[in-house]
């Protein structure tokens, strides 16, 4: 989105995409949101807009003249039959035809969820969906209710003009990141495997294009970027090399090297994050640590290692890369590209 789009947006719609369908939002969006509902502690304040405020009929406490709305809850019937997916999480906006917004949505659902789901635990509605739309079938046990909805936003009626299910058949689709092609990044946040259970590893990226026609994207995991727990990603638009966190306490940072500029179903390299000059550093400063303690707020180099079989079957590609002198870092979390930096 450019920035007078996303000005718009912000002004016209309220506050942001982020709090979209806010009531439905559960586990650990709903822990991130604390701070802004009514239970909150009453000195917090927005930065650059001043403090926060109860706002008749909102439940987010709001700084002076902004308001709020609620859309696209959980259960929902959608545009093409099926239903807003429950555990709302990760999402961007995109600039949408006629001025309109699209938000491509992560649901960070997990195995068991079934009725939180798409289908609400329909076999009859899940059979609408062909087996190449959809990553995991599970065997028809409706285990893999995760992916991205897509949400077609008027900002000048404030209305959903359409909704609909855009990637279907994942797990614990937890955050991610928009790319400067126009699509969404979207993360597992898993390690399950295929078993009598699944039908497909899952651990994967997959990449949703942000489309304002009703359609499901292509089901394909981009397995070179890595199996493993996957946070968020961030996009360097002049190269293409995307910036991937790993949320586990001894996680590390990735970056992913497409061979093509935009096209990461082509393939490319999976590197990890080195200090340079300090291998295998451990940045955690837990009490119990065996390194000295990591410097704060300093300014350091780094440099980046090849990581071999990124499709990790022992879930070990942390280890093998901390071996390899790639840096340690604790619950790999949030991640954006801006003015120059990640």
């Amino acid at each position: 989105m450019n920035n007078a789009s996303r000005r718009k947006f912000l002004k016209v719609a309220t506050l942001s995409a982020s709090f979209a369908g806010l009531q439905s939002i559960v586990g650990k969006s709903a822990a991130n949101s604390t701070a802004l509902t009514k239970g909150a502690p009453k000195n917090l304040t927005a930065f650059g807009y001043g403090p926060l405020k109860d706002v008749a009929g909102s439940k987010l406490r709001l700084p002076e003249g902004f308001s709020s709305m609620s859309f696209s809850k959980t259960g929902e019937k959608m545009d093409d039959g099926f239903f807003v997916p429950g555990a709302h999480d990760g999402m961007a906006t995109f600039a949408g035809p006629d001025g309109a917004t699209l938000i491509v949505r992560n649901h960070e659902s997990n195995p068991g969820t079934a009725e939180i789901g798409p289908f609400k635990a329909s076999k009859r509605l899940a059979k609408k969906i062909k087996n190449e739309d959809i990553y995991d079938a599970s065997y028809g046990k409706q285990n893999c209710t995760g992916g991205t909805t897509t949400v077609v936003f008027d900002t000048r009626e404030q209305k959903v003009v359409r909704q609909y299910l855009s990637l279907v058949g994942t797990v614990r689709n937890c955050s991610g990141g928009p790319t400067p092609w126009g699509s969404w990044v979207t993360c597992e946040e898993t390690m399950v495997t295929k078993d009598s259970d699944f039908e497909q590893d899952h651990g994967y990226n997959f990449e949703v294009p942000a489309n304002a026609d009703i359609g499901l994207a292509s089901p394909v995991a981009l397995k070179a970027m890595g199996r493993f727990n996957h946070e968020a990603v961030a996009v360097d638009p002049a190269s293409g090399i995307v910036y991937q966190t790993e949320d586990r306490h001894d996680g590390l940072i990735y970056r992913f090297i497409p061979n093509v500029r935009g096209q990461l179903a082509k393939g490319g390299k999976l590197q990890a994050l080195v200090i340079k000059d300090s291998p295998s550093r451990d940045t955690r400063n837990w009490p119990d640590g065996e390194q000295e303690s990591f410097p704060l707020q300093e300014e350091l180099e780094v440099e980046w290692i090849d990581v071999t079989n990124v499709e990790s079957p022992e879930d070990d590609l942390r280890y093998r890369g901390f071996e390899d002198g790639a840096a340690r870092f604790a619950r790999g979390e949030g991640m954006i590209y801006g003015n120059g930096e990640v």
